[in-house]
């Protein structure tokens, strides 16, 4: 979602500071949503929402790991824009 959100963004010409905004949203949404309507749905005790309770404990890593991404898509994409040099 991430990938594909920050693609779209470049194609649609949005600068870095929007698309990294947009790609990150389209990232994180409604985790705690899931974990709302899991509970609702099957319970507290069911195995449905122990799996939504570990999901934002696997998220912060993968989100971390998604920041090291936008900074090369900033240097590929948007280094002149940003007065960075590129190689």
């Amino acid at each position: 979602m991430f990938v594909v959100s920050f693609i779209l963004g470049k194609v649609l010409v949005a600068n870095y500071s929007k698309n990294t905004a947009i790609s990150f949203t389209a990232t994180g949404n409604n985790f705690e949503l899931a974990i709302a309507v899991a509970i609702g749905i099957f319970s507290i005790n069911s195995g449905q929402v122990s799996a939504g309770v570990i999901g934002p404990l696997v998220e912060v890593p993968t989100l971390i790991l998604l920041v090291d991404v936008a900074f090369w898509f900033k240097r590929k994409w948007y280094g002149k824009e940003e007065g960075l040099v590129t190689s």
